[in-house]
């Protein structure tokens, strides 16, 4: 046996023993969670619902599918029918898809981080939001399944020298997949094609080949969504992938502000949102009602200053980095405790929870699980400060990657809005795990 073989066996034992550890604790949770469809709550009822009844007719309500992006329909109808219409089936499948992307990110980790590339997995494997995501019917694990996809060949592009353009055609393609599930990513594939062009000359490529290599990335990462695209300019004279835009800013991201701003609770806000709404007519299409509607967000908010929104919109991006996960498990949520949106105010929540004893078990479980949060915080100023000082490239892509994503999700509030950026959170943790397994190792 010639060493190519031998290390190439070494490889896929480890890679099986990686993935094996994955699916084994995320099987664990979804074994604790004993998932019934009964349980099924807001999107997931969506997706359940709407996979059965592709499945059965073989098409949704244009509401539907104006509202969602394509991608995530065909992906829930393709894992009913392998899991002959089982919820836990469906669920196993998709802890199998979420370990997979756990070993993408230690492939990633391996090239951008190869000292702390088991740390990275690590932090992979154990995270609470990968694992209570992937027991839930949502879009988030298939869509970063393929996100990391692209993450791992844009890696390859900026650190490798050898078949560029293939690696760009890949990067392209799977950014592709991932906005056919969700179109947060839609605005990635042209701002992708600068940082592509600087990596490029820096590697001395000719002009006309960056040329021809953007216009590759460009081909690979719109053919996906091309029929999208097609479509709604065509027939709806719009260039947005999916009608959701309007609904979210002017009945979540508007009410949410004007809550806040205003001392008012999200009841009261969305009767002034609705009150807007009514000097507008509604029509029976929805890209055009989706227009509408942004109006109406506009509106809503064009009376707030503008260094208000600003904070709001930073105040919730730290929220959501160092917020525990475990407020999205279902056990939790089933537990008394205030409704955020509800109250529209932090301090006045933090103060109906702490000053009701029929929260206290949430309370509880709630500061067990920010000990999490301190670590977090300091991930990002360790892990930040380590990636400046050992590659600058890494550090402006990955600082502008994160911020992409805490813009573009808006003041909202919850764990879950953080999932894009969670590789990057994981190259934090594994640098800082790193460093304090060594201090406590140089004085033990």
């Amino acid at each position: 046996m010639n060493i190519y073989t031998q290390n190439k066996k070494i490889f896929f034992n480890n890679a099986f023993i990686l993935f094996f550890i994955a699916l084994l604790i995320r099987l664990i949770y979804l074994i604790l969670q004993n998932p019934s469809i009964e349980k099924l709550i807001e999107d997931e009822l969506l997706y359940w619902n709407a996979a059965h009844i592709l499945l059965d007719k073989g098409s949704l309500e244009e509401s539907t599918k104006a509202e969602r992006m394509f991608g995530v329909f065909i992906y829930t109808k393709l894992l009913l029918i392998l899991s002959s219409k089982s919820l836990k089936v469906y669920l196993v499948l998709q802890s199998i898809l979420d370990s997979l992307s756990c070993f993408i990110i230690y492939k990633i980790g391996s090239l951008i981080l190869p000292k702390q590339k088991l740390y990275v997995y690590i932090s992979a494997i154990i995270s609470p939001l990968m694992i209570i995501l992937s027991s839930q019917v949502l879009s988030e694990t298939i869509f970063l399944f393929f996100f990391t996809l692209f993450l791992y060949f844009s890696a390859k592009v900026i650190l490798e020298k050898n078949n560029l353009l293939f690696k760009i055609a890949m990067a392209g393609l799977f950014l592709g997949f991932s906005t056919t599930i969700r179109p947060i990513t839609y605005p990635l594939i042209y701002l992708s094609i600068l940082p592509f062009i600087i990596i490029l000359l820096k590697k001395n490529f000719l002009k006309h080949k960056i040329i021809f290599s953007s216009i590759i990335f460009l081909f690979f990462s719109l053919f996906p969504i091309s029929s999208r695209i097609y479509e709604n300019i065509k027939i709806h004279n719009s260039f947005s992938l999916t009608s959701q835009t309007g609904t979210h800013l002017a009945y979540w991201i508007a009410p949410l502000i004007i809550s806040e701003t205003k001392n008012i609770n999200r009841t009261e806000a969305i009767q002034y949102i609705d009150k807007i709404k009514d000097n507008y007519t509604l029509t029976d299409n929805n890209y055009k009602n989706d227009k509408i509607l942004r109006q109406v967000g506009f509106k809503a908010l064009s009376d707030i200053n503008k260094i208000d929104i600003i904070f709001h919109w930073l105040k919730a991006g730290l929220i959501n980095i160092t917020a525990p996960s475990i407020l999205l498990d279902k056990h939790l949520r089933s537990l008394p405790h205030p409704s955020y949106y509800e109250t529209g105010n932090v301090l006045l929540w933090l103060k109906l929870i702490f000053g009701d004893s029929e929260y206290y078990k949430y309370l509880i479980i709630l500061l067990i699980a920010s000990f999490s949060s301190i670590f977090t915080i300091i991930s990002f100023i360790v892990g930040s400060v380590y990636i400046f000082k050992t590659n600058r490239v890494v550090f402006v892509l990955t600082t502008l990657y994160v911020l992409y994503f805490l813009l573009i999700t808006g003041p909202l509030l919850s764990p879950k809005y953080i999932f894009p950026i969670l590789p990057c959170l994981f190259f934090y943790q594994a640098i800082t795990l790193s460093k304090l397994i060594y201090f406590f190792h140089k004085f033990k």
